[in-house]
C-alpha cells in the first residue's frame, strides 16, 4: 500500500480557490481520470507497436546470427571435447554449477 498523497488529487486541491461543490469536483476527478487513462493507453498501444516494428526490423539479422551460431555449433563442440579431458575442466565446470546452487535454492524457495 502506497502511503503518499496521490499527486492528481493533490493538484485538484491546490487549483482551487475555494472549496469546490462535491458534484463539480467529483465531475473534474472522474474526467481528469479517464484522460489519464487514456493518456496510458496510447502510450501502452505506442510502445507496444514500436516494439513490434523493431522486432520486425530486426527479424532477419537475429535469424542470420542464430544461423551462424547453430553451424559453429560442431565446431565448437570438437573443440572442446578435448578440454574436458583435464582435470582443471572438471575442477571449474564443478566450481561454476555449485556457485547456482544457492541461486536456485532461493529460487525455488521465493526467499528473495
Amino acid at each position: 500500500m502506497n502511503d503518499e498523497p496521490d499527486p492528481l488529487l493533490t493538484r485538484l486541491f491546490a487549483e482551487q480557490s475555494h472549496p469546490a461543490h462535491a458534484a463539480d469536483f467529483t465531475a473534474q476527478f472522474i474526467d481528469r481520470l479517464e484522460r489519464d487513462g487514456r493518456r496510458r493507453r496510447t502510450y501502452r498501444v505506442g510502445t507496444i507497436i514500436a516494439g513490434v516494428i523493431v522486432a520486425a526490423l530486426l527479424a532477419p539479422w537475429i535469424a542470420q546470427l542464430a544461423a551462424i551460431a547453430i553451424g559453429s555449433v560442431p565446431a565448437g563442440i570438437s573443440a572442446t571435447r578435448s578440454l574436458l579431458n583435464f582435470p582443471m575442466a572438471w575442477l571449474t565446470v564443478g566450481s561454476i554449477v555449485a556457485s547456482f546452487v544457492p541461486v536456485l535454492y532461493l529460487g525455488m524457495t521465493r526467499r528473495w
